[in-house]
């Protein structure tokens, strides 16, 4: 069986959205507690080989993303339509595909890092400490990918407060096991990297028991669910492929686009990479909070696309833009106001400091002008509008590329943050010139 849809009330809204607020917001708490045992624990070297780590790490954890995105949107649209056998059917399908991908990168890591070290310009020094906490985090990468599409699906059946046990729980151990790792046995960025892969696999064995309790809670395991016809269904796993194939493009153009930034800012010099990551982490942290209402966007808007229903589509796509918009403004003010004590808290190196405040009202932008694109993802992968995605996904950051070379010459430094901003606002419009089809081509039911 599956649960009764989300009342769409602006209440309701924000109570499905606070939890994967939380969660998502908890999320990049594995790199702030990494950056701050290097920064306060190792040296300066090592923060910016952190920095520049994590950028290459970040390749194949947000590469791999459609792992989410196509569980979420499938899941919604497989609930909204009632059909509780698929929607068991899409997490049984996604968790070994995470596993799979995972096992494979940790098998092929050192050619993957000598062609990732031959795109990123660097020292000998922050190129080796980047590959010491890279190969370190590599072990939890695999249960990384299969927490990936249970928050997916957690989000997909409007069950939020899932997915924020599931990261509870992984922040909790690597908070414990970092310190230990890097003061007491002395780790360094291995000790920081082992800390968060062990952090990973026991998220992601919570999240396989919240996962199995949930399904309990539903009523149990559809027989249908387990079924060869089922999960080996043409048609589904055609559509999967698709989706997965179309958002793993757009990914990869999103991670081109970011990782073009991380490689800008690696050309500044070490004090510009150390202080760059640490503005990085407060932008990925008021991005994924803002993502609470576009995962919320994912949830409601693929459930009525998947009962067409046109009129509970337009509404959630109102409600839950209109809390982006506001949070975006309060989030961008809170950076602004307590960003020099984050700064301060993260690093105790003067010129990494006076770098990182240099740019700070750059990354109190971000998320002003960035929350429409943000939204935007989360209806277009509701409604497992794939290729519109990679599309604009493409276009994007052929435009923001462009942007850096025309607006760098002229503003130096500064140019590779304006450009950087110049690229959340293209990602939004791009999506926007696509928005419409959705809303043409659904099957227009007035069921309430």
């Amino acid at each position: 069986m599956s649960s009764a849809p989300l009342a769409l009330t602006r209440w309701n809204v924000f109570n499905q959205s606070w939890p994967i607020m939380l969660a998502n917001g908890a999320a990049p708490i594995v790199g702030i507690v990494d950056t701050l045992m290097v920064g306060r624990f190792v040296g300066t070297g090592a923060l910016a080989g952190i920095g520049l780590g994590a950028v290459i790490y970040g390749i194949a954890y947000w590469g791999f993303g459609f792992l989410r995105m196509s569980t979420a949107g499938l899941a919604a649209q497989s609930d909204g339509a009632g059909r509780a056998d698929e929607v068991q059917a899409h997490i049984l399908r996604a968790i070994p595909l995470g596993i799979l991908i995972g096992l494979l990168i940790f098998a092929l890591q050192i050619p993957l890092l000598k062609g990732a070290f031959a795109i990123f310009t660097a020292s000998a020094e922050i190129e080796g400490s980047a590959t010491d906490y890279i190969r370190a985090r590599l072990w939890g990468l695999p249960a990384t990918l299969g927490t990936i599409a249970l928050m997916g699906w957690f989000v997909g059946i409007s069950r939020a407060g899932l997915a924020l046990g599931l990261q509870i729980v992984l922040n909790i151990v690597n908070i414990i096991l970092s310190p230990i790792f890097v003061i007491v046995l002395g780790g360094g960025l291995i000790g920081v990297g082992l800390a968060s892969a062990v952090a990973e696999w026991a998220g992601f064995a919570a999240g396989l028991f919240l996962m199995i309790r949930e399904i309990k809670r539903r009523g149990g395991w559809q027989a249908g669910a387990f079924t060869k016809k089922v999960l080996l269904a043409r048609d589904a796993l055609s559509k999967l492929g698709v989706a997965n194939g179309n958002i793993f493009i757009r990914t990869m153009a999103l991670t081109v686009g970011f990782n073009f930034f991380g490689n800008a800012a690696a050309t500044e010099g070490e004090t510009f990479l150390a202080g760059y990551h640490i503005l990085m982490q407060m932008i990925t942290m008021a991005a994924l909070v803002l993502d609470g209402f576009a995962h919320t966007a994912e949830a409601v808007t693929g459930a009525a696309y998947g009962a067409k229903n046109k009129p509970r589509f337009d509404r959630a796509v109102r409600l839950t833009s209109e809390f982006s918009i506001g949070f975006a403004l309060l989030i961008g003010s809170l950076i602004y106001v307590a960003g020099p004590f984050l700064i301060r808290l993260l690093t105790t190196d003067p010129a990494v400091i006076a770098s990182a405040m240099t740019y700070l009202p750059y990354c109190a932008l971000a998320p002003i002008l960035g929350f429409a694109a943000y939204q935007m993802d989360g209806i277009f992968i509701g409604t497992t509008r794939t290729a519109a995605m990679r599309n604009a996904g493409i276009a994007a950051v052929i435009f923001y590329i462009g942007a850096h070379y025309l607006i760098y010459p002229i503003l130096g430094a500064a140019g590779i943050w304006v450009a950087f901003l110049f690229y959340y606002v293209v990602r939004a419009l791009t999506l926007a010139v696509a928005f419409p089809s959705i809303r043409k081509h659904m099957d227009i039911t007035h069921a309430n």
